[in-house]
């Protein structure tokens, strides 16, 4: 009969998660996980292999539970979803957890440059956001809702790309007066 965990495997994996998400995956180092999993070193690698592997498990984990963009609302125009998407990035960049950024983004500026598997990792959510954005644009364009004369694609990226500049100040600490702006900017995206 097979040995059975004495912990839950996702349950301890979301608490590494946060450690990472928090530290990141160079300053945190060993004890910080195994602290924070409630785990012993031994299960640690006989579950996850290894820090990077955690780290990895933790991102895909992260990526499926937190990054993920949600859907049109009965009711709601695809313009007006990805308004409400916009404000629920701003309320987190300005919520209890705004500080740490979003996973994905400081694995970015952290380790996807210097590592292919984590960069594959990332590139992958990356680009699946900005799809998000580019398939409401899209659909509000079909409605009228959004101009057809907005090009689809590039205001997609723009859009985007403010998103990430939201998620590295909000990092960063800056103000709510700052993160409203480019809410508001990426919206006006949409206008022209």
């Amino acid at each position: 009969m097979p040995w059975e965990k004495a912990f839950d495997v996702d349950a301890a994996l979301e608490k590494a998660g946060d450690t990472f998400w928090s530290n990141g995956y160079k300053a945190t180092s060993m004890r910080d996980l195994l602290d924070a999993m409630g785990i012993q070193k031994g299960s640690f690698y006989d579950t996850y292999g290894s820090k990077k592997e955690a780290y990895l498990r933790a991102l895909e984990q992260y990526i499926e539970t937190r990054a993920v963009a949600p859907g049109a609302r009965a009711g709601q125009t695809p313009r007006q979803a990805l308004e409400l998407h916009l404000e629920q990035v701003f309320k987190e960049c300005i919520g209890p957890d705004g500080h740490r950024g979003c996973m994905v983004v400081n694995c970015a500026l952290e380790l996807a440059h210097s590592d292919p598997a984590v960069g594959k990792v990332v590139r992958r959510a990356l680009q699946d956001h900005e799809n998000f954005i580019l398939q409401y644009i899209v659909a509000a364009q079909q409605m009228g809702d959004v101009s057809s004369s907005v090009d689809a694609a590039a205001t997609a990226k723009a859009i985007f790309g403010i998103v990430i500049a939201m998620r590295v100040h909000a990092r960063a600490g800056t103000s709510t007066a700052t993160l409203r702006t480019l809410v508001e900017q990426a919206s006006a995206l949409l206008e022209r």
